[in-house]
């Protein structure tokens, strides 16, 4: 059979001759298309746009996630809300595709933050019980210990661990200040940042369009979106300045 019968039979099935049609000119394709052009990921590389973009997700995304977990939180009654979340959701919604955003970073920090500031605290409870560590919250020479060793050992955990995360450094202090008073409280922490990370997927990648990662920090792809890592230019600060031109005037 040749070419001209081929033809002839392609034209007959398609009854005009026309072009049959193709997935892009379907009504969904162009709905989800129009929708694709009003996520982050989109906006990230139109330099006209981006900073707007990034201001109005960062606070759409902050107040509905932690909006979220204060209803939760008075529906089921139960202790969700921590200080240390609001800086977490910063970063989580601010520079998504960073380190200190991944949820390993997240997740390990505060658990561990929690669990060094909670060690601290009943540790010298029980060395110095007539401090009454256990009966209050001012300051006492074993409480600042309490607090000096579950900061450093937390800032030392992160750095060995590799999963720095800023806003865990406020959890080892309120765990080492003894405001975790139950095992209600203590369990509500870790559900609390896995609601909240769960909120930052569905945010950064259904409704961003980012590849965030779903476990651990993916460099190459962070570089790619250097604004949203946190790797975007910036003008130096003051004092660095300064040291730079000191060091030149002594070459």
């Amino acid at each position: 059979m040749d070419r001209e019968k081929l033809e002839k039979i392609a034209k007959a099935q398609t009854g005009t001759g026309a072009t049959p049609p193709t997935p892009q000119s379907s009504p969904l394709f162009r709905i989800i298309a129009f929708f694709s052009h009003l996520q982050l990921g989109y906006f990230s590389h139109d330099g006209r746009h981006s900073q707007t973009a990034v201001r109005v997700f960062v606070f759409l995304e902050g107040l509905t996630a932690i909006g979220i977990i204060a209803i939760t939180a008075y529906l089921v009654q139960l202790p969700l809300l921590f200080p240390p979340l609001g800086p977490s959701a910063f970063i989580l919604f601010r520079t998504p595709m960073s380190r200190p955003a991944s949820p390993r970073s997240v997740l390990m920090a505060h658990t561990m933050a929690l669990g060094i500031g909670l060690g601290m605290f009943y540790l010298f409870a029980a060395l110095f019980p007539d401090a009454g560590l256990l009966s209050g919250t001012e300051l006492s020479w074993p409480r600042i210990f309490a607090l000096s060793l579950a900061m450093g050992l937390t800032s030392l955990g992160m750095i060995y661990f590799n999963c720095a995360h800023p806003p865990a450094a406020a959890t080892t202090l309120i765990a080492a200040m003894g405001f975790f008073d139950s095992i209600i409280q203590i369990a509500a922490l870790p559900v609390a940042v896995l609601l909240l990370l769960l909120q930052a997927q569905f945010f950064n990648r259904v409704l961003g369009g980012l590849p965030v990662p779903l476990w651990s920090f993916n460099a190459k792809v962070a570089n790619q979106y250097p604004d949203l890592a946190g790797l975007g230019d910036r003008e130096a600060p003051y004092w660095e300045k300064v040291n730079e031109q000191i060091h030149e005037r002594r070459r």
